[in-house]
């Protein structure tokens, strides 16, 4: 609303002050222990934005200093800079020119030491594997070129129109369609009382991807109903692989969210 009345020449301070308000409620987020956006809270944020930028007639500079050298930044409406590690261990400092209130940004993005904690408050994820036969796989090795098929069950505590699984797979294993595949073989395959060919009842899948590192589908899931997708994965590369969690999220509720146990926690691909 506040970038809708900057766009048609509407703007008022008071209104402005709605954007101060709505970036103290992101940080109370932020500070309660998650920081999750939908796709349309990111686009209206960025609108925004965009929209008080525009109109911003006050102007920044100031003297960057990075270890023992410095940076003059010439007045400008807006700037950024990006750091990596090394160079913010050296230490960096700013000093701001120009007509208060100036407001600064902060993002770190980086890769986490460890996997997202187990989370099945509001979603439960239970992964299965079983060989091509239909027969638990309990873990340990694979041989290169062996094929798996994954089970996900998913049961939410809230109904989930709109919900988002991402299943990444460990380095070394490769996604397969199975609708690519020849039907016909997949017949007599029973995985946890449901015929592979038949799976497509198991769950209302709204749409899925096979990505070269994950499987994605976009699910309408029920309150209190699991819903089961499976696909499967190949190993190609020898070696031992950390496997990620799955998680699932809802698109317009982003704090709607279950993350599942890893188990096996690693798997093995060896040469034939």
């Amino acid at each position: 609303m506040v970038a809708l009345v900057h766009e048609h020449k509407l703007g008022k301070p008071g209104y402005d002050a709605r954007s101060v308000s709505l970036g103290r409620e992101l940080d109370a987020r932020r500070n309660g222990g998650w920081m999750y956006l939908s796709t349309q809270e990111q686009v209206a944020l960025a609108r925004l934005g965009k929209a008080l930028a525009a109109d911003q007639k006050k102007l920044v500079s100031g003297q960057y200093s990075v270890g023992g050298a410095s940076e003059a930044v010439a007045a400008t409406r807006m700037f950024g800079r990006s750091f990596d590690y090394a160079t913010l261990a050296k230490g960096v400092r700013f000093t701001p020119e120009g007509q208060p209130p100036l407001f600064a940004s902060l993002e770190v993005a980086g890769i986490p030491r460890t996997a997202p904690a187990f989370d099945n408050r509001q979603i439960g994820i239970e992964r299965n594997y079983y060989t091509t036969d239909g027969k638990p796989w309990k873990g340990g090795t694979l041989k290169e070129g062996e094929a798996l098929i994954v089970r996900l069950g998913i049961t939410p505590n809230v109904g989930m129109p709109d919900a988002l699984l991402t299943d990444l797979l460990p380095a070394g294993l490769e996604i397969e369609n199975f609708n690519l595949g020849d039907a016909k073989q997949w017949a007599d395959v029973v995985v946890d009382g449901i015929e592979i060919s038949e799976r497509s009842g198991s769950a209302e899948v709204r749409h899925e991807e096979f990505r070269d590192d994950r499987y994605v589908a976009a699910l309408k899931l029920e309150r209190g109903q699991t819903a089961r997708v499976f696909y499967l994965v190949r190993a190609v590369t020898p070696g031992t692989y950390s496997v990620p969690p799955s998680l699932v999220e809802d698109m317009y509720r982003p704090d709607i969210r279950g993350v599942g146990k890893s188990s096996p926690a690693t798997i093995t691909v060896v040469q034939p």
